[in-house]
């Protein structure tokens, strides 16, 4: 697959990117090392979805890869990321062993939409990309995931939420 080297980060695309794509990854990468909000759009059928999926999970591995080394330096610096507080916790929980004190402060990432669909897309593209072993769990809402034979039957939203408890 193609990579991209957007601000340091190797970004790796199923397909070259359009320029459209490339700047949106720009923005959202620039964004997260910024750590500040952004508010981003493009038209229908630009390519939002992957474009937002592969840069961010770009940044998270080379993010990661730079905080596991930091943390098995001892060498957290303010560049690093680590702020007072979160340093002495991170000090704390380092002195422990094995894979889960390592990785408890560790980024993630939370894609959240407005309907399941939309979430099952997301998942179809990750798939498409060189980031599918990234751990993802996608949750639903009662609506979607209720198996109750009576409470499926039912058309009504609200009914279902109360049904189904």
């Amino acid at each position: 697959m193609p990579e991209v080297m957007i601000y340091g980060i190797p970004v790796s695309f199923p397909f070259e990117p359009y320029d459209v794509q490339k700047a949106y990854m720009e923005k959202v990468i620039e964004s997260l090392q910024n750590n500040t909000n952004a508010l981003l759009e493009s038209p229908t059928g630009t390519g939002k979805t992957l474009s937002l999926l592969c840069s961010s999970l770009a940044w998270l591995l080379v993010k990661k890869a730079q905080l596991q080394m930091n943390a098995q330096l001892g060498n957290f610096s303010e560049h690093g990321g680590f702020s007072g507080n979160l340093r002495d916790n991170l000090n704390k929980a380092s002195a422990g062993k094995g894979k889960d004190n390592m990785t408890w402060g560790m980024p993630k990432i939370i894609y959240s939409s407005r309907t399941h669909s939309q979430l099952t897309q997301a998942m179809q593209e990750l798939k498409r990309s060189s980031y599918r072993h990234v751990k993802a769990s996608v949750l639903g809402s009662r609506d979607q995931m209720c198996i109750h034979p009576e409470v499926s039957k039912e058309t009504n939203n609200m009914n279902k939420v109360h049904m189904c408890q």
